[in-house]
């Protein structure tokens, strides 16, 4: 139709005519273009928001995770503690020997501290997000657990030398009454029923004392465990800065 006009119009040599029909189709194939980059443009955003969305509760859902393993490793210090508290006390248990035990495997555990990432890894690859606010923020928070990861990296020698003194049957007995792993929480009961006769957990206790490894062993792993939670707290102040960012962010759009 407009190819028909301007072939009329030069015929006609009403140049203004063919000017003006030309503009309009520069302007028109202009605008075209502009509508279509704004529409991805504004696409693009929406879809950034839907990550910030899901960035926030990566975030939100690491926090968690995190804290539970703080309170794991609280409760394997505090077993930690115990059973050193026994060992120096140079004494026999007598017939309470089985939480003696407890004590010894609890303070034998061991959990990664790897938070999910995936989400956060897999906007960068994509150029997100824009804001460096939030890049900055959750790197920092991502450093501060690549770090305590590589301090957990190496699973404790004291765990080896305590699980190759004790009985298949005993082990047993405490990873079914005594541990619990649910929804990837650790618990570890110090009040989980006894599991083997007085006169073998005697044994067993005085087993260990007679082991020199033990002790120093023991103490440089509840060193470990004493700080780790330190770590994994700052690491969660972080993570809270993080979600600020996001949350500024999210309310500016």
């Amino acid at each position: 139709m407009i190819l028909r006009s301007v072939t009329q119009y030069v015929k006609d040599q009403n140049w203004f005519a063919v000017g003006l029909d030309f503009f309009i189709v520069v302007v028109g194939v202009f605008l075209g273009i502009q509508v279509a980059n704004w529409n991805e443009e504004q696409a693009f955003n929406d879809r950034e928001t839907e990550l910030l969305y899901d960035l926030k509760k990566e975030t939100q859902n690491s926090i968690l995770l995190t804290n539970n393993k703080i309170d794991s490793y609280a409760q394997v210090t505090a077993a930690g503690k115990r059973s050193l508290n026994f060992i120096s006390r140079n004494a026999s248990c007598g017939s309470e020997c089985w939480p003696v035990l407890v004590d010894f495997m609890h303070a034998s555990q061991w959990q990664g501290v790897q938070v999910p990432r995936s989400v956060y890894d897999s906007m960068r690859r994509n150029g997100l997000p824009k804001d460096g606010a939030i890049v900055e923020a959750v790197e920092a928070y991502l450093a501060q657990n690549y770090a305590a990861v590589l301090a957990t990296t190496t699973l404790p020698y004291y765990g080896d030398v305590i699980r190759q003194l004790l009985s298949v049957e005993t082990q047993e007995f405490y990873w079914r009454n005594c541990f619990s792993l649910l929804d990837g929480v650790e618990n570890y009961d110090v009040n989980c029923p006894k599991g083997v006769a007085d006169d073998i957990a005697l044994k067993a206790v005085e087993d260990i004392l007679q082991n020199t490894e033990i002790k120093p062993h023991l103490t440089q792993w509840i060193s470990m465990t004493t700080v780790v939670p330190i770590a994994l707290i700052n690491q969660n102040d972080r993570a809270e800065q993080a979600i600020a960012a996001i949350d500024a962010e999210l309310e500016r759009r």
